[in-house]
This record gives C-alpha cells, structure tokens and sequence, in this order.
C-alpha cells in the first residue's frame, strides 16, 4: 500500500533540550500563507459553492477573526475587513438555504456555522444590527435539533448534526464574551441528543449504550463519530446528571477499548479488529489526532489516568506517522495532527508536547514536503487548506490558548 506520511526526520525531545518558539519564522510563514489567500481571493469567491466553514469562505472569515485577536494582529490592522468581506459573501450563498431545516442546524457544513462565524465578526466590529440578525438565524436551529430525525445523513455528528450546533454554542458563548445561550438550552440539545443515540443502540441491538449513525456508518473518529458527539456532551451540565454521565461515560469507556496497541483507531465500528495494531487513517476527521480530544476532557472531568494515558498514546502515534502527504491543513493534514501536541502542552505542561509542536512546524517548509505533499481539493480553506495552517501557526505562538477550531477542551 502506498504510504500516506512522510517519515519523520526529527529526534524526539530528551529532557534538557530548551525549546524555544521561533516566534519571527512563524510570523513570516502566517504572512506567506495569508499573502496566498489574500491574492488568490477572487478565485475563492468565484469557486465557493457553499460558503460553509468546512472549505468555504467563512472558514477563511473565521482565520481573519482569529487574526484580529492573537498576538500578531498589529501585523494585520486589516484583518477584521478581510473578515468581514469573506463572510458576507458566504452569507450571501446562504441564502438560498434558510428555509431548510437541515441547514439551520449544519455548523461546520452549513448555515449554522456561517452565522456563527458572522455573529462574531459583527459583534467584533460594532455592528449591533447585524449581530442581533446573525444570533436570530443562528437561533432558529434549536427547534430543528428537538427533531430526532432532521437531516438524511446523520443527525448528531459535527460537521451538520446536533454536536455541531452545540461546537457553535460553545464556541460563541466563549469568544461572544457573553453566556447568549442558556443552560436550559444546551441541556434540550444534549437531552435530544442522548435520545438520539440511546434509541440507535436500543433499535441494532449494541452492547454499547450509545451509537450513532451517519451516511449509513457506525463512525468513530471526529468528524461523522461518536469522539465528537461524546466530546460535546462532556461540556455540558448533562454530566451533572447521573443518569446520562453513567451511560456517557461507559460508551466513552467502550470507545477506549477500540484503542489498537500504536494508539490509533479504527475510523468505523465495521472495521474493528481484535488486537489490531494497523489502522491506517491518522487525521482529525478519523483516527487518533480526532479522538484524543474526548478523552483529553474525558480526564478532566472523571480525574482518571486511563484517559490520560490514552491521550499519551495518541500523541506518541502522531509523533510517528503524523506527517502526513494530504498536505498542511487541519482536518486530514499536518497543521491539525500538530494541534495534538499543542493540547497534550496545554494539558500537561510537558515541554516535549511544545517540541513536538514546533518540530511540524518547521516541516512545513521542509523541501519534501513542499516537493511531494499534494495539493488539497480547497488549498485555502480552513479544513482542508492554509487558512487552517495559519490557526495553528497562530495557536503556536500563543500555546497556553492553543485551541483545534471548535474543539475546546479546557
């Protein structure tokens, strides 16, 4: 088969090595990256199909946001505008989907997340007639999520389903400076998505008490499982109730059982295998860089070192064979398995995760990987493209609020 990583070049941190981030290299690598979108821009508006934040220009509008708010923002005094014309063009694309159910619910691939995205700059900008729109359009999900069945692919994953509107939630309540939504009305999400699962598992007949269904398949990794579904239920006060966090926290437990002894994963439950040690697939959407997270806050809230250790294994898999040839974006590239280190330094403080960091950093600019890394379908989107390599590079300079888009842990 061919090979889907580069072999990784880089000794492994030893205690006592200083580790120092090269804070003007990574500047000038946002600057080369931004500087790509920035005159490929009538191209990613003339291109975009859909405007979601997946791969369409809201992504790119949530990159300039995140500009705006790190420690390089003086870099780019114009970063709020650029940000403001990727997200009314994808606003205007939207339109055309605000009468369906299914799309007022889709975060990461649908209107749900555009208006999120857009609430955000417009609260960012001063725009309070706007903002108050934006939080309208984005309200009218939560009736849509008390629906066990709206959407013909799958209902709960994150990328269009209930774990995504809730990664909206989150996600605007934090960076909004303001609790805009109600703990009532997380609860009625994560109420109706617990329902969801336990009556998917009840109906196949699952050992587990909770399983979820998208395009037909039992996932497991971040994007379509049930890493991402268990995740957003951790970060509410459903924990708080016994009956829901006991059965959580055993499908998370089950979930940790499908752990193959390299610390990968396998990307559906169709494709367990006993003592397996093979899976292929080490991405964010499948496999372990998209797993670690769930079990990262499953530590946090139980206090158990078996999710700690799970995380460790996961890190040391993506240390091996994280490098990966699809390219240097967040979803399946290198940018989003360096994510993972960035998290185990947040969680840790262990210097070797914030090497590890900046070891795929540098390698971004290493001639093989500029010579045989191939070119995503969207180069500049945030998922699959640079404009998720600049989150990270971004991040990097600020670790200790180091964050994968939509995926908070702490």
């Amino acid at each position: 088969m061919a090979p889907r990583h580069f072999e990784n070049p880089f000794e492994d941190y030893k205690p006592g090595i200083s580790v120092q981030i090269p804070e003007q290299k990574v500047l000038e690598l946002i600057h080369h990256y931004v500087s790509q979108i920035l005159s490929n821009q009538k191209s990613q508006l003339t291109n975009d199909r859909r405007g979601d934040l997946y791969v369409g220009c809201s992504g790119i509008a949530f990159m300039f946001l995140k500009l705006s708010q790190s420690s390089v923002a003086a870099s780019f005094p114009d970063a709020l505008v650029h940000a403001k014309t990727y997200i009314e063009h994808s606003k205007q694309l939207s339109q055309r989907y605000l009468r369906r159910d299914n799309e007022k619910v889709s975060f990461l691939c649908g209107n749900a997340g555009i208006f999120a995205v857009s609430a955000a700059i417009s609260k960012a900008t001063g725009d309070s007639d706007s903002f108050s729109r934006d939080l309208a359009v984005f309200n009218e999900g939560f009736p849509v999520t008390q629906q066990i069945v709206f959407n013909d692919y799958g209902n709960d994953e994150i990328l269009f389903g209930r774990a995504g509107f809730l990664s909206g939630i989150y996600w605007l309540n934090g960076v909004l400076g303001e609790k805009v939504f109600s703990e009532t009305q997380i609860l009625d999400v994560c109420h109706t998505m617990f329902a969801s699962g336990h009556e998917f598992a009840r109906k196949k007949q699952l050992s587990v008490p909770l399983m979820y269904e998208c395009y037909g398949d039992q996932y497991i990794g971040a994007a379509h499982g049930i890493s991402a579904i268990f995740h957003m239920f951790l970060q509410s006060k459903i924990m708080e109730e016994k009956k829901f966090s006991e059965v959580i926290k055993a499908s998370i437990d089950h979930l940790l059982s499908l752990q193959a002894a390299d610390g990968n994963f396998p990307a559906a439950m169709d494709e367990v295998k006993p003592q397996a040690s093979n899976y292929r697939l080490v991405h964010w959407c499948h496999g372990a860089p998209g797993v670690i997270y769930v079990f990262a806050k499953a530590y946090l809230v139980f206090k158990e070192s078996k999710y700690l250790d799970a995380c460790h294994k996961c890190a040391d898999l993506v240390w091996k064979k994280g490098l990966l040839l699809k390219g240097p974006g967040i979803c399946h590239g290198i940018a989003g398995n360096g994510y993972v280190f960035l998290m185990m330094y947040r969680l840790t403080g262990d210097q070797k995760f914030l090497y590890r960091a900046i070891k795929f950093f540098e390698f971004l600019t290493n001639p093989d990987f500029l010579k045989h890394a191939r070119t995503p379908d969207h180069p500049f989107s945030l998922y699959e493209g640079i404009a998720g390599t600049v989150c990270y590079l971004i991040d990097l300079l600020e670790p200790q609020k180091a964050s994968f888009p939509f995926m908070e842990v702490f």
